[in-house]
């Protein structure tokens, strides 16, 4: 591969990388919350659960897990808005064979 196509995935990596480390960061901050969701945060989190690195899907799963956990509304949205099925699909990718989360006051355990 060229030094200039790697590059370029690479910079493409680092930036999906620092977006979901980073909306994990302010979705800590309850004030937060309405800034991301009026951007569209979920839309853009829901690929990023099936990225080819895991440690993106990872973050995204954390992010989408912390914006849940501050409503039911907004744990009943991450599931109305087919955010769970990606989930699902990564943690298969990633051959987990008993996985625990929680998104608000639901919790699920797949096998």
């Amino acid at each position: 591969m060229s030094r200039a196509v790697f590059q370029t995935f690479e910079i493409y990596q680092k930036a999906r990388r620092q977006f979901v480390q980073t909306v994990a960061e302010l979705a800590e901050r309850k004030p937060n919350i309405e800034a991301l969701l009026s951007q569209g945060v979920m839309d853009l989190l829901r690929p990023l659960l099936l990225d080819n690195v895991p440690g993106i899907r990872q973050s995204a799963a954390l992010a989408l897990g912390k914006l849940a956990g501050y409503s039911e509304e907004l744990a009943e949205a991450i599931v109305q808005n087919a955010i769970l099925p990606h989930l699902v699909v990564s943690l298969s990718e990633q051959d987990v064979k008993n996985y625990f989360f929680s998104f608000g006051k639901y919790w699920f355990f797949l096998f």
